[in-house]
């Protein structure tokens, strides 16, 4: 899995090692391909912090962006966020993928 975290030059340090150990919760669903992480702080015409998530998973891109008033609150909204859209696509795809045809043979006790 290829991971970028940009950050403004404002940003924490610390800020990094905690969106790193928080995109490891994602990491339990499906094998990611890429993921783009961007994190910034306010400006006059934002909110206090924001925070978008782009991933790439089984061919599909997903996205995810949530504001906050700090930058571990935005990080974790849009980790939930992307989390959320991740398991919804893990269950369709293993729902459509799990069914048995109708001319398949029953299973076997």
């Amino acid at each position: 899995m290829r991971v970028s975290i940009v950050t403004g030059h404002r940003v924490p340090p610390d800020t990094r090692a905690y969106a790193e150990a928080k995109l490891r919760r994602l990491e339990r669903h499906a094998s990611l391909h890429d993921l783009d992480l961007t994190v910034e702080l306010s400006t006059p015409l934002m909110p206090a912090a924001s925070a978008e998530i782009v991933l790439h998973v089984h061919r599909t891109r997903l996205a995810a962006r949530c504001e906050a008033a700090n930058v571990h609150e935005a990080i974790d909204g849009v980790i939930d966020k992307a989390d959320e859209q991740v398991r919804r696509l893990r269950d369709r795809v293993t729902d459509r993928k799990g069914r048995i045809r109708a001319d398949a043979e029953p299973p076997r006790p």
